[in-house]
């Protein structure tokens, strides 16, 4: 446990400092009035699933980089970031299309057309900082990877103050800059994902140890045989993160069906709670390092003693953080509001119960995150990804959808079946865990799968 809390506690301070850049949009979209933070939301929720796919592709390269330094091949570690790099401006010149024409995607999704309309520009601007979020997102994990946070740490504050200080500056139009509104805070978070990636990728070029595999050299020279095992690998943990996040997108899209109030507070909601999740987001990742360095080193007894020793820690963290949306829902909420809104009344009936449901499933949802990272250290991923599917969309989502619409029972009934999906995938992913170790003991399974080569 000692040695997880050491790994993750510097990775939640960065999990939670770059988490603060989008909290600090949605605290400006709340400033301009409850009516931009439902548009501005509306926004994020459409581009949400291209950041979250990419997200879950490139995850993979902290533990693939364990396993390689694990395994005595450091070299391999230059080859998974190299290709890494490619991967994220690939995925950025795939995804960048259908970000700009958010709008549309927006209306033909059934939302009301004049609060699509108000969110173009924001994704316009979005739109043209995707490479730097995705470029800033792999040299993160590969960074995590060789187990330093302090780097990607310093990047995500340097991040942070350039967004705290752009973000009204570009808004309300500040020293003689144009006044820009929701596009304003788009604007502001290019910028700020700009910087990191500057000032993290040169931290990669003259810091040790990174600095030692000449990680640069031939950039963009492509390395098939290593990008097919990372796609391989990659994909279902794609899918996955996909449908996790998928998940509160979706539900965010039924709950706008319920006007511009109802949007607002599903938007605050799934901030706060997103906050919440950046500690046992940290765990996990702390998890799945040690996991695949672990099993790089075909130690199983490590593999077992870090996958428990995790999900023990994960519980213990969601007790307080329980409490807290339990008690506090109001003051949480009232954070992001503006008292004279006119909206704002309408939007805190929503917010608090929201938020009830929110503390009831925070240590479910910090099981499964744990779990599936153990599994992605042992580079199993796609039977994760099914149950994934299966408990987020069709147990969670389709029982919100029937509670909400079907049974009449409201915008807050959403949140009940997403309560239950994470329930039930934790619970899978723990039995998955420990049949896993059972069969790595008993000889009939490989401690790592399709490991790289």
């Amino acid at each position: 446990m000692p040695e997880i809390l050491r790994l993750s506690a510097p990775l939640a301070i960065a999990q939670i400092t770059s988490i603060s850049i989008m909290t600090a949009d949605f605290w400006m979209m709340g400033q301009l009035g409850a009516y931009e933070l439902a548009a501005g939301s509306l926004g994020v929720r459409l581009y949400q699933p291209f950041y979250f796919l990419s997200l879950g592709m490139l995850s993979i390269i902290s533990a693939l980089v364990a396993q390689a330094i694990g395994s005595g091949r450091p070299e391999n570690a230059r080859r998974i970031y190299r290709q890494g790099l490619v991967l994220a401006i690939a995925l950025s010149v795939i995804f960048m299309p259908p970000i700009i024409y958010g709008p549309d995607i927006l209306v033909l999704l059934g939302q009301a057309p004049d609060i699509a309309t108000s969110a173009g520009p924001f994704l316009i601007y979005t739109a043209a900082g995707f490479p730097f979020m995705l470029l800033f997102l792999t040299m993160r994990f590969f960074t995590i990877g060789h187990r330093r946070a302090g780097p990607q740490l310093a990047a995500s504050l340097f991040a942070l103050c350039v967004n705290l200080l752009l973000n009204p500056v570009f808004s309300y139009g500040l020293f003689g800059v144009p006044e820009m509104g929701l596009a304003g805070i788009a604007l502001a978070t290019t910028a700020s994902y700009l910087a990191a990636s500057l000032l993290l990728g040169l931290q990669i070029g003259l810091l040790p140890p990174f600095a030692a595999s000449r990680p640069y050299h031939n950039l963009w020279r492509l390395d098939l045989a290593m990008m097919r095992q990372m796609i391989r690998i990659g994909l279902p943990s794609s899918f996955l993160v996909a449908s996790e996040t998928g998940m509160f997108v979706a539900a965010a899209f039924i709950i706008g069906l319920f006007g511009a109030a109802a949007l607002a507070a599903a938007a605050i909601t799934n901030q706060i709670a997103a906050i919440a999740f950046m500690i046992p987001l940290s765990l996990s990742q702390a998890c799945a390092i040690l996991v695949g360095q672990a099993a790089g080193e075909k130690n199983q007894q490590r593999v077992s003693q870090y996958g428990w020793a995790g999900g023990v820690l994960g519980a213990f963290m969601a007790l307080p953080l329980t409490v807290l949306l339990a008690v506090f829902p109001e003051f949480l909420a009232s954070l992001f509001l503006k008292t004279d809104d006119r909206l704002a009344f309408q939007t805190l009936q929503l917010v608090v119960p929201m938020l009830w449901i929110a503390a009831l499933f925070q240590l479910s949802d910090a099981m499964q995150i744990i779990f599936t990272a153990n599994l992605r250290g042992l580079n199993d991923t796609f039977a994760p990804a099914l149950y994934g599917f299966w408990c987020f969309w069709c147990v969670g989502l389709g029982g919100g959808f029937i509670m909400a619409h079907y049974l009449s029972w409201g915008p807050v009934s959403v949140w009940g079946g997403l309560a239950l999906g994470l329930s039930l995938n934790a619970i899978m992913l723990i039995a998955r865990w420990h049949r896993r170790l059972t069969a790595v003991r008993q000889g009939r399974r490989a401690l790592l799968q399709a490991s790289v080569r």
